[in-house]
Formats: C-alpha cells, sequence, structure tokens
C-alpha cells in the first residue's frame, strides 16, 4: 500500500466518524448512500436466501443520477426488477442521541409505527412513474429498513398481524428488513401485504 492509499484510507475512515449519526446505524455507510442502498438491498438477499424465499439475484446500484430505481436486479426468470429503499427512523431520535442523550430512544406505538410504513410505501409509490432504465418486467420493490432499537422482529410482527397497506400504482412487494439478529444468524424481515390500488 502506498502512501497516498493510506492517506485516502484515512480520509475516508475520518469522512465516515464525522458523519456517523450514532443512532439506529446499523445500515449506515455515512460516505456513500449508494453504498448503504446497495447494502441493505444485499443484506435483504441474503434473508430471503437463508429462509428459501430468494426471487431475485445480481444486484446492482443504479448511482445517484440514475435514480430512482436505488438499486436493480433480476429475478429468476431473467426480469429486471426495480428497488427502491428507504429507511425508518425517527430525528427527533437522531437529535437526542446527538445531544448526548443516547438512551432516548424512539418510542413506536402502533399507530405511528403503520402510519410511517404506510407514509414510506406512498411516497416510494410516487416515484414509479418517474422510474429510469425500464421496463422493469419483474416489478417495483420497495425496501423499508430500520434499525430503531424498540422496534425488535416480535414487535413488529404484532403490530403488522392482520394489517393491509394500500398498494401505490406500480408497486409489486415491499419488504421491511430489520438489522442483525445474532439469535435467528441473519436480518429479519417482513413481507407486508398490500391490498387495492391507492384511490
Amino acid at each position: 500500500m502506498t502512501p497516498e492509499d493510506e492517506k485516502k484510507i484515512a480520509d475516508l475512515i475520518r469522512a465516515a466518524r464525522a458523519n456517523k449519526r450514532g443512532y439506529a446505524d446499523f445500515y449506515s455507510w455515512s460516505t456513500d448512500r449508494d453504498i448503504e442502498e446497495w447494502g441493505v438491498t444485499t443484506e435483504l438477499w441474503k434473508s430471503l436466501q437463508a429462509t428459501g424465499e430468494s426471487f431475485f439475484d445480481d444486484i446492482k446500484r443504479r448511482g445517484r443520477g440514475n435514480d430512482p430505481p436505488d438499486c436493480e436486479a433480476v429475478d429468476y426468470k431473467g426480469n429486471r426488477i426495480a428497488i427502491e429503499v428507504t429507511e425508518l427512523v425517527c430525528p427527533d431520535a437522531i437529535r437526542a442521541y446527538n445531544d448526548g442523550r443516547v438512551y432516548d430512544w424512539a418510542d413506536w406505538p402502533k399507530k405511528r409505527f403503520i402510519d410511517a410504513i404506510a407514509h414510506r410505501i406512498a411516497t416510494k409509490g410516487d416515484r414509479y412513474g418517474k422510474l429510469r432504465g425500464g421496463p422493469y418486467e419483474g416489478g417495483y420493490v420497495v425496501l423499508i429498513f430500520t434499525d430503531e432499537p424498540m422496534l425488535p422482529i416480535a414487535t413488529v410482527r404484532k403490530f403488522l398481524d392482520g394489517h393491509v397497506f394500500s398498494r401505490p400504482e406500480g408497486v409489486t412487494r415491499v419488504f421491511l428488513l430489520l438489522s442483525y439478529d445474532p439469535g435467528v444468524q441473519m436480518s429479519p424481515y417482513v413481507e407486508l401485504t398490500l391490498g387495492s390500488l391507492c384511490p
């Protein structure tokens, strides 16, 4: 490794530390949002593989200026899939953490959780007509990820049990991915139930 390489690595580490938010940041890649989105999608793929529910492969980053979608993949029939990635995190808890209140974790009662998920689905649904690089015959997948400490998989499953979200135009599937759980040796996920199209 050359001295120039070492300097570049040190600069990247400094930038990452300066941008690190500290709260609910398991998936955070503070210096490169494109890598973060690709990493989240790859983690879902690994978890789907582990549970025998995988339906795509060959994940690619689209990159700033080529999005939406954030990523694309290929399903097992050879069809391209558009994947939009979004995070569920409480901005107030991030501010509290940065103010030194590191255990002021966000509270997520069921209604707040469901409303926040529905909002993220609708927001990403609005991007369907703006997808670049199509057609995406394999569908349009919305991937919501979270590392909120008060949203363990048992709570998430209880909140989602029986709930049906409105389906925006074009959205074929929606997944919620939690951070890595050593108890199950993967990142737990839930595929959300979608109903009819939004009016």
